[in-house]
């Protein structure tokens, strides 16, 4: 990989990262909202659920225009799309404004994800390439464990409104750096072609130390126009790996985002103090951090399936053993740490998705299962809230909406393993 190369896996790396945490702020506030605006866990519920609705909005309605426009346009409109809802969120004074505002920051995050997965892998080497994605993808962690510590700072000195405001910066720096070094897609410009592609085309393969072309490679596949619809997806050869796809990014993240927002609630409701709350969700994210390093580091030497299955699978028990078990606060912290895994599993299901869709459908492909999935994080911060509110056993809802739904995604994975042959992006 060249010097450019990797600095696009970084820039997709850091975006990534700064996704995790601008997902992850509310969360990290919401003790600090419930005591000021007086609001129960149902009400949480929405505000948590509106962030990923916008997400499952952007990823579904808004990402594969990507395959149209260029992935580096439609990184660039998200940013701007979250930098505009972070800083508004940092204004709102009632639990509606909180609603709209993290909807509009979700709809700029699902914009995103799609188009850098797909600038990560078209970016990598062969033989690195799921790697690489594990590796960008291990950024949405980063930024929440970043998140968290900041969060702990930033509450104490100036308020739960800062975070927004440190969150909206963040992603506004980021936009000269995305206009400054990040290129267009490859496949992109070979595939569809825009004004000045050959132009663009040859100034980033000399970017990459490689000679300029006089015309552009031959198109991968003629009939690319005809197959980037979403009815592609349904086609005979993708149709049921697709259909096996959306179900476990849905049940992953039916868990991973009821995770993500209630556990520092859960634990603050405990009785232990909102500091130990932020941590145990800081851990949650280290342990996705973590295993998914060690998950990219396995999928070179064994199949990338079986591990994802053994991931999810293991990550149930940790789950029912945090949310069952009666535990000393050091142990409880190190299950936080350890639930972690059922995050890293679901990232290994964006290296299949997007090794499952050829490059002229495969922003389309990956939104979509994206998307689909969205509608778990919607559902399970909301339900929770439900359950939480009625005052229900802790361990009820943890297998309702963490351990129960990680087991179905494994499920879901042997599925598409028997139905589908992975290919490697071109």
């Amino acid at each position: 990989m060249s010097a450019l190369q990797v600095i696009a896996v970084a820039i997709c790396w850091t975006i990534n990262m700064l996704d995790g945490f601008d997902v992850l702020a509310l969360a990290f506030v919401a003790p600090e909202i419930a005591r000021e605006w007086g609001v129960g866990p149902a009400e949480l519920g929405g505000m948590f659920g509106a962030g990923t609705f916008g997400m499952m909005a952007g990823a579904l309605l808004v990402a594969p225009f990507g395959d149209y426009i260029g992935r580096r346009a439609m990184i660039l409109l998200g940013l701007v799309t979250i930098t505009f809802g972070m800083l508004g969120t940092a204004l709102v004074e009632t639990v509606l404004q909180m609603i709209a505002l993290r909807a509009v920051t979700g709809v700029g995050i699902g914009t995103i994800l799609a188009s850098l997965t797909t600038m990560a892998a078209e970016y990598s080497s062969n033989k690195h390439r799921s790697f690489s994605i594990s590796v960008m993808h291990m950024g949405y962690p980063a930024g929440a464990i970043l998140g968290g510590l900041i969060s702990v700072y930033l509450i104490g000195a100036f308020g739960w409104r800062s975070v927004f405001v440190f969150g909206g910066l963040a992603s506004l720096v980021m936009i000269p750096i995305v206009l400054m070094l990040l290129p267009e897609s490859l496949s992109y410009l070979i595939e569809k072609q825009p004004r000045g592609a050959l132009e663009r085309f040859n100034r980033i393969l000399i970017r990459m130390g490689r000679p300029a072309v006089m015309v552009l490679p031959a198109r991968l596949d003629r009939v690319a126009e005809e197959r980037v619809s979403v009815l592609a997806l349904f086609s005979k050869q993708y149709l049921a790996p697709t259909l096996a796809l959306w179900f476990a990014f849905f049940m992953c993240m039916v868990a991973l985002y009821f995770l993500l927002s209630w556990t520092p609630t859960v634990v603050v409701s405990s009785g232990l103090s909102g500091d130990y709350g932020r941590y145990a969700g800081i851990l949650v994210n280290a342990g996705g951090a973590f295993f998914m390093v060690l998950l990219g580091w396995l999928s070179i030497r064994f199949d990338l399936r079986r591990l994802i299955q053994l991931y999810l699978v293991a990550s149930a028990v940790m789950i029912m053993v945090f949310a069952a078990v009666p535990l000393p606060t050091v142990l409880l912290m190190v299950f936080a740490f350890l639930m972690g895994i059922e995050m890293s599993g679901m990232v290994g299901l964006y290296s299949i998705a997007a090794r499952l869709y050829p490059t002229e459908m495969r922003n389309t492909g990956v939104g979509w299962a994206i998307g689909i999935g969205r509608w778990g994080a919607v559902a399970g911060p909301i339900a929770a809230g439900w359950m939480i509110a009625a005052d229900l056993p802790r361990w009820t809802y943890f297998l309702t909406f963490a351990a129960g739904p990680a087991l179905l995604a494994a499920l879901a994975i042997a599925l598409t393993a028997r139905t589908s042959r992975l290919r490697d992006p071109e």
